[in-house]
């Protein structure tokens, strides 16, 4: 049953109004709280920074850092609902405190003290879910502690992978592929794994309008006491990742990615000239000079102007570039700190040197 409002008076109404935008900005602040932006990191305004002295040191201690981190996180994460209770009623008098709904409202974070509790374990912290699938994995001598202290000397190590930051964090060393969630960490053992793609998706960055594109991979262990996971990761850092690992990554569904920034640009410089029309020939299409064994499918023709204006020249050579060819020449000829202004530059025909820009280029038909 959700509280009541208490009478309000015109002193009521600007109260009220007070807790609404008071409401509109803890809401925004929990969000940041729970999923940290880079501005929440670069103010220390995560659990990370605030308990650094309760979690101890991530290098020299691996797993108990982390298993204190996702049990502080649960605890931290339940008190959000009382305190939003609790500010209504003292700070905003705008509900009554009622001790049934203060109970109600710390449901959540009394069921997490005892699960905290029980995964604690006096201190040994062998209740924990990532201590018992390091455990399954620990020999018929050895316990989930001497796992644990193999995994944390390989993190030490220089040459691991790490990708993310803390929720969703992706560690490879040389025998382990760890994620770290919010409250759930998945370990597996690299030589019980087999790795597939599963999907991409892809997000256009509104600044440099290049699309960002992440792969989700995922990692199933023969171990029946390691739980299948799903790592996602930015596709200009799979290379590192195959690096990594001992054992192939299937892609079984044949998905298409692309690893790096200027394999993103092709793609995007591929939808622009498909825009430009077909440039018509009659002429046998050779191959193209620059990788000589695609075919030469684009022409330069300027397009964007009258012939005598502006910067663009008109270009008379013939067909002899490919599109990949052509979008790599482009973009090498522009300033590679700014990719954000690649689409909009300009750059020479790679054969006469006359000036041209990407509304210039066409896919010929012949």
């Amino acid at each position: 049953m959700l509280p009541q409002p208490v009478g309000i008076s015109h002193q009521g109404h600007t109260m009220v109004s007070e807790f609404a935008l008071a409401s509109i900005v803890y809401f925004l602040f929990t969000l940041g709280f729970v999923f940290p932006p880079p501005e929440f990191y670069g103010i220390g305004l995560t659990i990370e920074s605030m308990f650094r002295r309760v979690l101890g040191d991530e290098a020299m201690h691996f797993t108990e850092y982390h298993m204190r981190l996702t049990t502080v996180r649960l605890l931290v994460h339940c008190c959000i609902l009382p305190t939003y209770y609790f500010s209504a009623a003292v700070m905003f008098e705008v509900v009554e405190l009622r001790l049934s709904h203060l109970l109600l409202s710390s449901a959540p974070l009394l069921l997490a003290s005892v699960v905290s509790f029980y995964w604690h374990a006096g201190g040994t912290w062998k209740n924990h879910p990532l201590a018992k699938t390091l455990a399954s994995h620990a020999s018929h001598a050895g316990t989930w502690v001497s796992v644990s202290d193999a995994l944390a000397t390989e993190f030490r190590r220089v040459d691991k992978f790490v990708h993310g930051k803390t929720w969703g964090k992706i560690v490879v060393t040389d025998n382990w592929i760890v994620r770290c969630g919010l409250y759930v960490i998945n370990a597996a053992y690299q030589p019980d794994v087999h790795m597939s793609i599963q999907s991409t998706d892809e997000h256009i960055d509104p600044e440099t309008r290049l699309t960002s594109q992440f792969i989700n991979i995922n990692v199933s262990s023969i171990n029946p006491g390691s739980a299948d996971f799903r790592i996602r990761l930015n596709a200009t850092d799979y290379n590192d990742l195959c690096n990594k690992v001992s054992g192939p990554i299937l892609n079984v569904r044949n998905v298409v990615f692309h690893q790096t920034l200027t394999e993103r640009f092709e793609e995007a410089f591929k939808e622009e000239v498909t825009q430009n029309g077909l440039y018509v020939t009659d002429r046998e299409i050779q191959e193209c000079i620059g990788c000589l064994y695609a075919p030469s499918d684009v022409k330069i023709s300027k397009l964007c102007d009258d012939l005598n204006t502006g910067d663009c020249k008109h270009c008379l050579c013939r067909p002899m570039w490919c599109m990949r060819c052509m979008a790599k020449w482009f973009a090498n000829r522009q300033d590679q700190s700014t990719p954000e202004r690649w689409l909009s530059g300009k750059a020479p025909c790679p054969t006469c040197r006359s000036k041209f820009c990407m509304r210039d280029v066409q896919f010929i038909s012949s």
